[in-house]
């Protein structure tokens, strides 16, 4: 009885999702009542929203399993992982478009994996494509890792690069434990881990339209491999992936890196060694701060861009 009771404060706390993507190790804590003591309870209410839009928009079909037992069987978050913004107290999750509305009433953001290149800018040119570094370097099909040296494919069984492994080589990208989050000191949505990255992990790929001439936004800038005099950007204000509510902090816990996949210059989010449940943050850069005139609101000790408290 003391199992089954376990599943059921697990359930209650949690919702169904807790239990039905618990796994195996749920039966030993529920049988010697490892952990489910009130405050653990409590905290899990907390994820429970996590879990379920996790469910619903990863899983679509796994309420279909509580028609059995007679529980209703609807979706209640529809779309994307990142279509909704998760709050820190544990209440309903609120639509992405809606945590913008009062900045731009037209908002809409479509998620990407991929880049994709402004042809009104470009051309069918690709500005971040990497040119071989003499003509006999032509000759070779397959390009090779700039950092690791070894061969490159999208094909797993030919790939020998594996300094970014979650994000290539390995076939298809599988979905990066991040949610977004409604931050509590006013810097609107941010991104938190749902595990442990470890110093040197690929979180992401900066993704988004690949374009020129933006001013007065945010975009990131990049010289072009292929004419070091031009300048590319990349930005995310209408399209792109959770790279974008990455928020700034003076004691940043990662940092974008530029890497070479395929001949082609990516930007890629780069863990320093980050903890479950903290939030993913990066240095803006002095170029970013230089020509705002606001506050930054990281709250470090170190924090280099507090104007109005100094």
């Amino acid at each position: 009885m003391a199992i089954w009771r376990g599943y059921k404060e697990v359930k209650d706390a949690g919702g169904w999702a807790a239990l039905v993507f618990a796994g195996m190790g749920l039966y030993r804590f529920c049988k010697y009542r490892i952990g489910l003591d009130k405050d653990a309870m409590q905290s899990l209410r907390k994820l429970r929203a996590r879990f379920e839009v996790a469910a619903d928009t990863l899983h679509p079909n796994w309420r279909q399993l509580l028609s059995i037992i007679g529980e209703p069987s609807d979706l209640v978050y529809h779309g994307h992982p990142h279509d909704w913004v998760i709050l820190e107290s544990g209440d309903d999750p609120l639509p992405l478009r809606n945590t913008y509305l009062q900045w731009d009433p037209s908002f809409s953001f479509e998620h990407i994996e991929e880049s994709i290149v402004d042809k009104d800018v470009w051309g069918c040119e690709d500005p971040r494509w990497i040119p071989p570094p003499n003509a006999a370097a032509c000759n070779f099909l397959r390009p090779t890792c700039e950092q690791c040296g070894e061969q490159q494919s999208d094909d797993p069984n030919e790939n020998n690069c594996h300094c970014f492994p979650s994000l290539y080589g390995n076939g298809k990208r599988q979905p990066c434990p991040v949610q977004v989050f409604r931050t509590s000191n006013g810097r609107n949505n941010g991104l938190i881990a749902l595990v442990p990255f470890e110093r040197g992990h690929a979180i992401g790929e900066f993704t988004g339209l690949i374009t020129a001439h933006l001013s007065n936004t945010d975009v990131m800038a990049s010289l072009s491999p292929s004419a070091p005099s031009t300048t590319y950007q990349i930005y995310q204000g209408r399209l792109g992936n959770y790279t974008r509510f990455v928020n700034h902090s003076c004691k940043a816990n990662a940092q974008f890196q530029r890497f070479a996949w395929l001949d082609t210059q990516r930007i890629v989010l780069v863990s320093r060694g980050i903890a479950a449940g903290e939030e993913i943050t990066v240095q803006y850069g002095e170029a970013y701060w230089g020509g705002l005139d606001k506050d930054c609101l990281c709250e470090e000790a170190c924090c280099r861009y507090r104007r109005n408290g100094r």
